[in-house]
């Protein structure tokens, strides 16, 4: 019988409750997984309109004004706020500054509209004149712009503010930043450089700043204190003074309601640059071990000559691979100028201080010097500094554990910057600067397609493309696309993040060359694979009850009404890595199945077939061990609990200290079966199936004394079950939490009385 503990002294207890559990529970299992089990956008993207966009976005703007002879007549950078009313009315309200002119506040009206594949256009009309492209990624939290004003090829992005007002406590200990920029002559442009550094508020008024300004040579360094004040809307601003009397106007927003971040443009007579920055951990001291392993690489290099004249440009994306003690391996593929789509492999070594700064010295491959920044505890960094060619600047992220074309599925909107190539007398040379956005599709198994537009600063054209796509192991992809006139494109692309949401993607052919970043329209379809019982995204264990969400699988809704469970219902079907999955229920935007017993620890693709139709593919992880999740009495967190008698938990109907009861939950890992395993057929009922791995249980933080027993329920699929006492709690309700291998559930309600 399952339930048993043959050694405990709780085993008649516990037969008993499991009998009348089983009687219950079969009745009312599948109605618990045929609701929607929690809150998740439709696999393969969903749908955009303008009331998408509504409320008020940071917004940082960049622009460039390079004229035929490739000078650079001026440079914008800007921040403020973008107001969408989630009609067709938009305001921007900014302070730009420009390399003839900074600290101007501007505010721009205009119209917008997204169309269903969260692409649209974006018009101002008073303050300024200007025609943008628009997309809205992240379920409307986000947008970029990219477009021109006449003057400017004009690149923008944004994020959803916090709705509490702000103030200066917000901005309170030590950031770390990075940007790019340019040295100024007069009120000319003079060149290119990149900065990064640390910015210390004291969440009153003061601050301090360190930042490290590189071109082609060795950086220079900045010490400067000032004030700073941050409005209700989130808007700041900054002056500071160096020791030799420069003053540096620096504009903020701040973009989370923690402070953690924000945005920033920064100008003097000598220099202005724009970028972003983030709050340093306290509590944790870096290291050379705080960077290890692979992590995604995007390092991109400009020069302009001291007349202001675009010389040269550089594209790559990769990988950078920290060893923990002080060597690093740079690998990438690279568009500049002088080649395409040439493959590096640089070598150095690396520093990180206590306070997360350090250097990168690359000796092998190239010869180049950076300032190293790590944050958001090591998973993230940049970098700063240049080679005897350009000043670059580089960035990444810790990636998946592993890839496959799946890990880059559904619609990705991106943006980026670029050059138009020409050659003269043989050699390639830069003839224009624009800017460029769009939409890629990809199918999860191979195939891309999608759309663009680019940008001068007099106009745009726009086109289609569709093609082939390949991804490594290592989340290093590469694509060749035809446009309908037949010119052919290559990408390169990097993941550059865990979720495999956000993408680098540099994009080039003879005539032109782009770097770009890519983001899920909606919550990346990978996510919507989830536990049937938590919600947590993007894993399920072998022998585990899952959920997809999606839209179009089916009309109307079916469930199993069999055990062992079928492979189709309503016509659709579920594979993973080819192997049919049993399935519980099916309707048009959810399906519960169990991930087959089978499947192999590791990457694991999904696809969701009706008939002859198929979806996109996506790529979900299969861990070893179990990753627990307790099943909940949806809508509610109350956790599914039954009592000795077979009573449901629930505030009217609480648990006591010292009972013995079971909760229900999925994903508890391997097993030590008492019969055969069979995917999509009952557990053995001739005895218990005990997890292999060790358990606790916790209510209200007090761990549980006595476990019975934590296995598979027997002639149930895929359901395991936890029998444990109350521990000494006061009444009333608790969290609880399962935690196995030292893996815990997401916590639960269960209801408690004396």
């Amino acid at each position: 019988m399952q339930g048993e503990s043959r050694a405990s002294p709780a085993c008649s207890t516990v037969r008993t409750l499991t009998m009348k559990i089983r009687a219950a529970f079969a009745l009312v299992f599948l109605s618990y997984l045929s609701a929607p089990l929690m809150a998740q956008m439709q696999i393969g993207g969903g749908t955009c309109s303008s009331s998408s966009l509504s409320g008020v976005y940071s917004l940082t703007l960049t622009g460039r004004d390079v004229n035929a002879s490739l000078m650079f007549a001026k440079v914008l950078e800007g921040v403020g706020t973008a107001t969408f009313d989630g009609q067709s009315k938009v305001t921007f309200s900014l302070t730009n500054n420009t390399n003839q002119a900074s600290g101007t506040a501007a505010t721009w009206t205009g119209t917008y509209s997204l169309q269903a594949n969260c692409s649209g256009t974006l018009s101002l009309s008073s303050g300024d004149t200007a025609s943008f492209s628009l997309q809205s990624y992240n379920g409307g939290k986000n947008y970029i712009v990219t477009g021109e004003d006449g003057t400017f090829v004009l690149t923008g992005s944004g994020s959803l503010l916090p709705t509490a007002a702000c103030s200066a406590s917000l901005l309170n200990g030590s950031y770390s930043f990075n940007a790019s920029g340019f040295p100024l002559a007069s009120g000319a442009v003079s060149g290119a450089n990149n900065v990064s550094g640390m910015l210390q508020f004291d969440g009153k008024s003061a601050v301090t700043a360190t930042w490290y300004v590189a071109s082609n040579g060795s950086p220079t360094v900045t010490n400067a204190t000032g004030t700073f004040t941050v409005s209700g809307s989130c808007v700041g601003a900054a002056t500071v003074s160096d020791s030799s009397g420069n003053t540096y106007a620096l504009q903020l927003v701040v973009t989370v309601g923690t402070g953690d971040d924000f945005l920033l443009t920064a100008a003097s007579p000598l220099v202005m640059f724009s970028g972003s920055g983030r709050i340093e951990p306290s509590t944790a001291p870096c290291s050379a071990a705080t960077l290890i392993g692979p992590y995604s690489l995007v390092l991109t290099g400009r020069t302009i000559s001291a007349a202001g004249a675009l010389t040269g440009s550089f594209q790559s994306t990769g990988t950078a691979s920290f060893d923990g003690v002080g060597s690093v391996t740079l690998t990438l593929t690279a568009n500049s100028t002088l080649s395409l789509g040439t493959r590096e492999t640089l070598s150095g070594t690396y520093t990180l201080a206590s306070n997360c700064v350090g250097t990168v010295n690359i000796t092998t491959g190239d010869v180049a010097s950076f300032t190293l920044v790590a944050y958001n505890a090591g998973k993230n960094y940049t970098i700063t500094g240049g080679d005897a060619t350009y000043p670059l600047t580089g960035s990444g992220s810790v990636q998946p554990t592993s890839c496959n074309a799946g890990a880059v599925s559904g619609a990705y909107v991106f943006t980026g910057s670029g050059n138009t190539l020409g050659n003269v007398m043989g050699t390639t040379s830069i003839t224009a600067a624009n800017s460029i956005s769009g939409l890629l599709n990809f199918d999860g198994r191979g195939d891309v397609s999608g759309s663009w537009s680019v940008e001068t600063n007099t106009g745009s054209t726009s086109d289609t493309f569709s093609g082939q796509y390949s991804m490594t192991s290592s989340c290093v992809g590469a694509a060749t696309v035809t446009d309908p006139a037949g010119s052919i494109w290559t990408l390169n692309f990097v993941v550059t993040s865990a979720n495999s949401a956000n993408i680098a993607v540099d994009i080039s052919s003879l005539t032109s060359i782009f770097s770009a970043t890519a983001h899920s329209t909606f919550t990346f379809p990978g996510l919507s694979l989830a536990s049937a019982a938590s919600g947590a995204s993007g894993y399920a264990p072998p022998g585990s009850i899952f959920a997809l969400y999606g839209s179009g699988f089916v009309t109307g809704s079916a469930q199993a009404t069999r055990i062992p469970l079928p492979t189709a219902l309503l016509n659709t079907s579920v594979t993973v890595n080819g192997e049919e999955a049993p399935l519980f229920y099916v309707s048009a935007t959810q399906i519960n199945a169990q991930m087959p017993l089978d499947i192999q620890p590791g990457i694991a693709t999904v696809v969701v077939t009706n008939g002859t139709s198929s979806s996109n593919s996506v790529a979900v992880s299969v861990p070893a061990t179990a990753a627990p999740g307790i099943f909940v009495q949806y809508p509610t967190s109350q956790a599914v609990v039954q009592d000795q008698n077979g009573a449901e938990n629930s505030s009217a109907a609480p648990a006591h200290v010292g009972d013995t009861v079971v909760a229900y939950f999925t994903g508890g890992g391997p097993v030590n079966a008492s019969g055969p395993l069979v995917t999509g057929a009952a557990s053995p009922g001739n005895g218990p199936s005990p997890i292999v791995e060790s358990a606790q249980v916790t209510v209200g933080g007090v761990q549980s004394t006595s476990i019975p027993y934590v296995g598979l329920t027997a002639t149930l699929v895929g359901l395991y079950q936890v029998n444990f006492v109350i521990p000494q709690v006061s009444p009333g309700d608790h969290n609880l939490v399962l935690t196995i291998n030292g893996t815990s559930s997401a916590a639960t309600t269960i209801s408690i009385s004396r």
